[in-house]
């Protein structure tokens, strides 16, 4: 956001442009609805009840804000996000890992849908 708001172009920040605001207000929002699933499932835990779906449903979204926000970091960034004085490279790879370990994305939807929605086991 600071980036978006400081690199002036034709006279004006950046992040002036809708195509810089939408998908930084996008990863934004999607950070803040993680969030609060994580509250949810850790409360339920703390409360002593299971909370395999909510933590499922709760790793899931984190993994889909972080990739969000690196996606848009990039983006806003250019060629100047793979320069390693920025590190937002590095981060962005990190990004990519959570969709996949410790448990993947598709894993995270088979088990909400044979556990919670009550579909057929689909492997």
């Amino acid at each position: 956001m600071e980036y978006a708001s400081s690199r002036v172009v034709f006279d004006r920040p950046i992040g002036a442009n809708q195509g810089v605001q939408f998908p930084i207000s996008e990863a934004y929002a999607k950070a803040h609805a993680a969030e609060l699933m994580v509250a949810k499932a850790a409360a339920i835990f703390e409360a002593g009840h299971r909370a395999a779906s909510e933590a499922n449903m709760a790793k899931m979204l984190a993994a889909d804000a972080s990739w969000a926000a690196a996606e848009a970091c990039m983006s806003v960034h250019g060629g100047f996000a793979f320069a390693r004085e920025y590190g937002i490279e590095r981060k962005w790879r990190e990004a990519r890992l959570y969709q996949t370990a410790p448990i993947t994305r598709n894993m995270i939807l088979s088990y909400l849908a044979q556990h919670v929605l009550d579909l057929p086991r689909s492997y």
